[in-house]
């Protein structure tokens, strides 16, 4: 046994899976995943959410004057 939590991935052909997927790659921002997957900003948001309470480490770039945030995710596994 290990003390690692273990992270249960989406299931195959989900858009949770295809978010997964584009974040990582280098990263998308939030107008990227939102197009990507035919969703709602605030959608977008609250999956996001989802993802980090279960165990996935989403890093977020700051916006700066000539780009907007971008979102990627660090590993797998906490």
């Amino acid at each position: 046994m290990t003390d690692q939590p273990t992270i249960d991935a989406p299931k195959d052909g989900t858009k949770e899976a295809s978010l997964v997927k584009a974040l990582n790659d280098k990263g998308k921002t939030l107008k990227q995943l939102s197009d990507l997957l035919s969703w709602q900003p605030h959608t977008v948001r609250a999956a996001l959410t989802r993802l980090r309470k279960r165990g996935y480490i989403i890093d977020r770039t700051k916006k700066t004057e000539t780009s907007a945030a971008r979102f990627k995710l660090r590993g797998d596994k906490t």
